[in-house]
C-alpha cells in the first residue's frame, strides 16, 4: 500500500510539473503584467528543465528583460554578460540598447551605462548605441554617479 501511495504522489507531482516550453509562455505573461519577479521565477524554473535550443534561449531573453525592468541591475549586467559570452552571435548591438532602454525606465542610472560600455565594446560602431551614451552624457547632473561612471569609463573629460 505503502508503494502504490508512493507511485501515485509521484505521478501527481510529475502531472502538475511544466515543460520548459510551458514555463516560457508563463514568464512571457508575468512579464506583460509588470510581475518582474514571477516573470524571473518561471525562467529559472524553464531553465531548470530540458529544453530545445529557441525555448532555452526565449528563456534567457525573458529573464534578462524582467531583471532589467525589476531594476536589478547587477543581476541584469551578469546575465547580459554570461549571454554573450555563451552565444555572442546572438547578442545583437540592438538588444543592448533595449536593454539600457529597460534599466533606464527602471531607474538603474549607472547600470544603464554600463550596459552601453558593454555594447560599445563588441560594436564600436553603431550609431544607436553611440546616441544612447550622447544622450546619457547630457543628462547626468555634475557630480553624479553617471557622470563620475562616464568619465570613468572615457566618455567624458
Amino acid at each position: 500500500m505503502r508503494i502504490l501511495c508512493m507511485l501515485v504522489s509521484a505521478l501527481v507531482l510529475a502531472a502538475c510539473s511544466q515543460t520548459p516550453r510551458e514555463s516560457l509562455d508563463e514568464a512571457r505573461q508575468a512579464l506583460a503584467e509588470s510581475r518582474y519577479a514571477d516573470a524571473i521565477a518561471a525562467a529559472d524554473a524553464g531553465l531548470a528543465g530540458e529544453a530545445d535550443a529557441v525555448t532555452l534561449w526565449g528563456l534567457e531573453l525573458v529573464k534578462l528583460e524582467a531583471l532589467a525592468r525589476d531594476a536589478r541591475g547587477d543581476d541584469t549586467l551578469a546575465q547580459l554578460e554570461r549571454l554573450a559570452a555563451a552565444r555572442p552571435e546572438q547578442m545583437p548591438a540592438d538588444q543592448y540598447a533595449s536593454t539600457a532602454d529597460q534599466l533606464k525606465s527602471a531607474g538603474q542610472g549607472p547600470a544603464t551605462i554600463l550596459v552601453l560600455d558593454l555594447g560599445l565594446q563588441r560594436f564600436p560602431d553603431d550609431a544607436t548605441l553611440l546616441a544612447l551614451i550622447e544622450e546619457a552624457k547630457a543628462a547626468p547632473a555634475a557630480g553624479s554617479e553617471e557622470l563620475e561612471l562616464l568619465r570613468s569609463l572615457g566618455y567624458v573629460d
